[in-house]
C-alpha cells in the first residue's frame, strides 16, 4: 500500500492518541469523518496499523529487565527454538535478533528480582545452545516511545 500525505498524518495522529474520534482526526488532517474511518479501516487490513492498544504505565508493576543473550552454537534450528520459546512466554515483552556480538536482546517484565532469578535459570540457563546472558536492571524510565517516525 502507498501512503500519501493524509496517511502519515492520520498515522501520526493515532500513534498520539487511538482513541480520538474521526471527527477529532479528520480536524486535525484536514478530512471528513468518512474518509478517515475509510482510510483507518484501509490501514488496518494492509497491517501497517498492527494493533491498537492501551498501554500501561511502566511503574505500576513490578520490575523491568533487558538481557543480552549470546549463544554458543549459532544454528538456524537454535535460533528458532529460541524464537518459539521466547514468543511463547508471557514475561517476555520485547525480542530482537541484533547484529553485533550479542544474538538478542530482551525485555523482560516480572514481579520481582527474586521472580527473575528463578525465571532466567529456567528460560536461559537451562539452554544448552546459549553461551551467556548479561541483565540490566531498569531503575527508571527516562523516555518510551512507541511511535514510528513517519514522513
Amino acid at each position: 500500500m502507498r501512503l500519501d500525505k493524509f496517511d502519515h498524518a492520520i498515522l501520526n495522529v493515532v500513534q498520539r492518541d487511538n482513541q480520538l474520534t474521526h471527527a477529532e482526526i479528520g480536524s486535525e488532517v484536514g478530512l471528513s469523518n468518512s474518509a478517515i474511518r475509510r482510510r483507518l479501516k484501509l490501514l488496518r487490513e494492509q497491517g501497517i496499523i498492527a494493533r491498537d492498544v492501551s498501554l500501561l504505565a511502566r511503574d505500576s508493576h513490578g520490575v523491568t529487565v533487558i538481557i543480552d543473550v549470546t549463544f554458543a552454537l549459532d544454528t538456524p534450528k537454535a535460533y528458532a527454538d529460541f524464537d518459539q520459546k521466547m514468543h511463547e512466554d508471557p514475561m517476555v515483552k520485547q525480542v530482537y535478533h541484533v547484529s553485533g556480538t550479542t544474538d538478542y536482546v530482551l525485555i523482560v517484565q516480572g514481579p520481582s528480582l527474586e521472580w527473575y532469578e528463578t525465571w532466567a535459570k529456567e528460560a536461559l540457563m537451562s539452554d544448552e545452545n546459549l553461551q551467556r546472558h548479561d541483565t540490566r536492571v531498569v531503575y527508571s524510565c527516562k523516555k518510551f516511545e512507541t511511535s514510528r517516525e513517519l514522513e
